[in-house]
Parts: structure tokens; C-alpha cells; sequence
């Protein structure tokens, strides 16, 4: 071989090994695994965040596999431990609980696993979160109810969501900060307190329990989630009860057909489980294959998906909080979409 010839070959070595070794974590070219740890699907919110996860990752050419722990934290961690088992590159978690988590997420994290927490703020090492501000969202329904529904005061049943979980803690002592505290303090009771886990079937028996035990008593219910609403709309309907106001957080369509009939279905605040869980994985994926963070991620979606991240912005350098907007009659035309998954 020639000596020009020779050093064209070491500078192809050279620049082969410079762009090698300053490739960024994650660049390189290889299959995504993405393991998705699921609290429930007992409500029609969580069904169509499994169908989003999946119909995104095909898109994206990831690999995922979406395991249910049906509200059983050591389940869920179990299936955490198969999913390492199985080799994911990435894990989204909606928690059971605000810690039962936390061991098994450092754990994976230990093992160089980027986590990204959904729905539910987790506890713990994660790179990112996906969902509303669910203290923002209880706040912003405790104002609704004391100053537009009960301004009063008033006699109030609470259904809710699961009791531990971070979700179902923001939502009610976010609604309850403000109804006891300052000028509200003293003017509202709150009757009684039920657990309906999310579910429209429980939030129908919670309701007609809260019938059975104070009776006319009831001025409004306050629901952790519309399928609960909705539960304890047929229940309260049922018992002829139709002047009790419901209030819930998610923005699932049915909950919106309500509002706009102008009965007693007063208000709900905008959280899209299929937008938020279509982040998760794209934030999750472009961290493993682009080393993107997620600010950048969210740019990249507001550029080529505007829709999707209209009501997006980030919360210090991780949190990606989505919706949570107050829908009420007054706008809930602007955000009801009868063709819509959730």
C-alpha cells in the first residue's frame, strides 16, 4: 500500500474514533424495550392510555410491554422486577402508591434504566413526568365551588380515587386547602368520605351508600375522576336527587356531554390520558435513542404536533405538566371532542 494511501486510512480511523467517542448516551443505533407499569384499567381513562402506549410505540418502532398491577403496589413491583428481567431499555410508571415505589425504581435506576413517572407523581430517580398538576387541579375546583357553586357554603361528599396514591392526594387536599381555609373556613361540611378507586361501578354503590347515611343533606359531590362522577350522576339520578352538583377532574367525553347539557354535572378539569401517555413515550424513546431531554422533547412536539402540546410547559427541568384547565359550561365547547378516545 502507498504512503498517501496509508494516511488516508488513519484518518479515517481517527475521525471513525472521534465521532465514537463523542456520540451522545443513547445515539447509537439499537431496538427500544420499554416496559410500562400500569396501576389499573378498571376506568376508561387507563384503557386508553394502553392504547396509546402501543399505537405510539409501533409508531416509533419500540417494543413495549404494558403490565397491570390492578391497584396492588406489591404486584406492581413484582412486575417491575420481571420487566428488568425481560431486558427493558426504559421504564413508565404509574405508581400504586406515593412510595411503595420508590425501592424498585432505585433499583432500576441502578441499573443505568431512565424512568419516566405518568398520571402520578413518583417518588424517586426519574428523568421525567408526564401529567397534570394535581394539586393546581383540586385548587382550581375548590374555587369553582366556592366561589360560583356553594359560595355559601354547603354540605359536600367526597368519592375517592385510590386513597395513597399521589394523584387522589393532590386532587382532594388540593380542594380542601381552599374550601377550609381563610374566608371559606367554617362554611362547608364534609359529610362523608368514600373510596370508589377510579371506578364508575364503585362510584355508583359509594354514591347510593352517601344517599342511604345524609340523605337530602347532600348540596354536591366532589369526585376524584369523572368515571366516579359519572357513577355517582346515575345514582343520584336515580334517587331523584337531581338539583346535587358533581364536580371531577380528567375530561373524559361523557363528563363533557353532561356539562354541556347544563344539568348537574357543573365542572371537570381538563387531563387527555391519551396526549400525556403520547408524550411519556415519545419523551422516553428520544432520551434512549437521541439523548434528548425532555424541554426538548416538548419543543420538538409543539413544532410538529401543536395540538398535542398546546397546553404543555415544563415545571423546572422535568416535570411536563399537560391540561389541567377547569371546564365548566362556559368553555366546555372548546374542549369536547365527540370523536375522541377518552
Amino acid at each position: 500500500m502507498k504512503s498517501g494511501s496509508l494516511r488516508w486510512v488513519g484518518l479515517l480511523v481517527s475521525v471513525a474514533a472521534l465521532l465514537w467517542v463523542t456520540a451522545p448516551v443513547g445515539a447509537q443505533t439499537k431496538d427500544v424495550y420499554i416496559g410500562f407499569a400500569q396501576c389499573a384499567l378498571n376506568a376508561p381513562y387507563y384503557v386508553a392510555m394502553e392504547r396509546a402506549a402501543t399505537e405510539t410505540a409501533q409508531r416509533l418502532g419500540a417494543k413495549i410491554t404494558i403490565l397491570n398491577s390492578d391497584n396492588d403496589v406489591a404486584k406492581q413491583i413484582d412486575q417491575i422486577n420481571n420487566l428488568l428481567v425481560q431486558g427493558i431499555n426504559g421504564l413508565i410508571v404509574n405508581s400504586d402508591t406515593e412510595y411503595g415505589t420508590e425501592p424498585i425504581i432505585k433499583q432500576v435506576t441502578a441499573q443505568g434504566i431512565p424512568v419516566v413517572a405518568i398520571d402520578r407523581n413518583l417518588y424517586g430517580d426519574y428523568i421525567a413526568y408526564v401529567g397534570i398538576d394535581q394539586w393546581k387541579a383540586g385548587v382550581l375546583q375548590g374555587q369553582y365551588i366556592s366561589q360560583k357553586l356553594l359560595p355559601s357554603g354547603g354540605n359536600i361528599v367526597l368519592l375517592e380515587g385510590d386513597p395513597g396514591d399521589p394523584a387522589n392526594i393532590g386532587r382532594m387536599n388540593g380542594m380542601l386547602s381552599v374550601i377550609n381555609q381563610g374566608a371559606n373556613k367554617g362554611k362547608y361540611t364534609i359529610l362523608g368520605q368514600y373510596a370508589a378507586f377510579y371506578n364508575q361501578s364503585q362510584g355508583l354503590a359509594k354514591m347510593e351508600q352517601a344517599i342511604a347515611a345524609y340523605g337530602k343533606k347532600i348540596q354536591l359531590v366532589y369526585a376524584a375522576n369523572d368515571a366516579m362522577g359519572l357513577g355517582a350522576l346515575q345514582a343520584l339520578q336515580e334517587a331523584k336527587m337531581t338539583n346535587v352538583m358533581i364536580c371531577s377532574v380528567d375530561g373524559q367525553k361523557e363528563a363533557y356531554q353532561e356539562i354541556l347539557k347544563g344539568g348537574q354535572y357543573k365542572s371537570s378539569i381538563v387531563n387527555n390520558s391519551w396526549d400525556i401517555t403520547r408524550i411519556a413515550v415519545r419523551v422516553l424513546d428520544n432520551y434512549l435513542t437521541k439523548a434528548m431531554t425532555p424541554a426538548q422533547t416538548l419543543e420538538q412536539i409543539k413544532q410538529d404536533d401543536p395540538a398535542l402540546g398546546e397546553t404543555a410547559y415544563m415545571q423546572g427541568d422535568k416535570d411536563i405538566i399537560t391540561g389541567t384547565v377547569l371546564v365548566s359550561a362556559d368553555n366546555v365547547k372548546k374542549f369536547y371532542n365527540p370523536n375522541s378516545v377518552f
